[in-house]
């Protein structure tokens, strides 16, 4: 018996140090559990130490990018590239103006507009002007306007000298200048009243009281050694008095419409040589022409010389537009006209601008051409022969 329980109490001895055993085994395991988990908190800090020095490329990119935002500022953006200027050249351009400011209008090459933008017009060869004609001594442009600026200061053209307006009038003597009555009337040259009154006693004209009240002045320059008059017509009012002096430009009387008139008008004359009316000139080739504008001053004659009369002429520009002008060589079959000592004219145009012109004479349905170039306060002379 004995025997047997000491058997039993080893097994059970066993047994309790077989489950010491293992209860000491459990707990080892439980604290390892435990242990094991502090160890990989630590393990990793410990472990992400490592990467960090993989990660100091990003964390240095971070910091440099402030650097980069001078890129952004205002000094750059505004700074206005034309659309023409190549990327490339932005790019130089913002560095130029960064480099050295200067005022927004010279920093780009197009602020400076280039000479081929702008070129210059240049006639067509077919219409360049020759040479400058040596100036004739028959120019004789002593008469200033006797209209004030800013009033009618160009003659009538539809009534020219030795004009007849379509076979209406008598042989015209002068040329007319239509303005209202009562407009101041200047000499148009210095010299002496030699009249200032009325033609009803003595006779200036075709006939008594003609021109009504009138004024006439003898210039003081002579032409060819000749007395030179202007006569100034259908006044309303006369302001000097005979034997008085006046300068060019000087009031002298009011327009009206006195004697034969159809209207308020001036009548002005040239005279040479004598106060007559059959002394009378052209006043065209006598009355100095507008800025850029001469005359034209003709001669239409039939093949053996003798001159044409109340033949109808016209001028047109051939190298740019021009208003029409057209005119009568004079109606001279009394003789009655005269032409100029020097031109031996018998048709003249007035207030024509300087260029390229073609002069037509017609009668019926025939008609004949020449050219001409029209320079400023210049005569031009054409001599035109006519063989219908």
């Amino acid at each position: 018996m004995r025997n047997l329980n000491r058997r039993r109490l080893r097994g059970l001895l066993v047994v309790g140090l077989l489950l010491l055993v293992v209860v000491t085994s459990c707990q080892s395991t439980d604290d390892l559990a435990t242990a094991s988990p502090q160890v990989v908190s630590v393990q990793p800090a410990t472990a992400t130490a490592l990467p960090t020095a993989t990660l100091l490329s990003p964390v240095v990119n971070t910091a440099t990018a402030p650097a980069a935002e001078p890129l952004e500022l205002p000094a750059f953006s505004l700074v206005d590239v034309p659309p023409t200027i190549p990327p490339t050249a932005t790019t130089k351009e913002e560095t130029a103006i960064d480099a050295k400011p200067a005022p927004t209008g010279t920093l780009l090459p197009t602020a400076t507009p280039m000479p081929t933008e702008t070129p210059s017009p240049t006639p067509p060869p077919t219409f360049t002007p020759p040479a400058l004609p040596f100036t004739s001594l028959n120019e004789h442009y002593w008469l200033r306007r006797p209209i004030a600026e800013g009033g009618t200061v160009w003659t009538d053209k539809s009534y020219p000298y030795g004009g007849t307006r379509g076979g209406t009038l008598r042989p015209h003597h002068g040329v007319e200048f239509y303005v209202p009555t009562g407009t101041e009337i200047l000499s148009a040259a210095s010299g002496t009243v030699l009249v200032a009154g009325k033609d009803d006693e003595i006779t200036y004209g075709p006939h008594d009281n003609f021109y009504g009240k009138l004024v006439v002045i003898e210039l003081d320059t002579t032409f060819l050694g000749q007395p030179v008059y202007n006569l100034y017509g259908h006044l309303s009012e006369i302001l000097v008095s005979e034997g008085q002096h006046v300068d060019a430009q000087e009031i002298i009387a009011l327009s009206g419409a006195s004697g034969v008139a159809d209207g308020p008008h001036l009548h002005f004359e040239v005279r040479v040589g004598q106060n007559s009316y059959t002394n009378t000139r052209n006043p065209l080739l006598w009355l100095y022409p507008f800025p850029e504008h001469g005359t034209v001053a003709g001669r239409v004659a039939w093949p053996s010389g003798e001159l044409l009369h109340g033949a109808q002429i016209f001028l047109r520009r051939v190298d740019a537009g021009s208003k029409y002008a057209e005119t009568s060589s004079y109606a001279n079959r009394n003789n009655e006209l005269n032409s100029d000592e020097g031109w031996a004219e018998n048709f003249a145009f007035d207030d024509v601008v300087a260029g390229y012109y073609e002069i037509e004479v017609r009668r019926g349905a025939r008609k004949i051409t020449e050219e001409i170039w029209v320079y400023p306060y210049r005569t031009s002379f054409v001599d035109i022969t006519v063989d219908w």
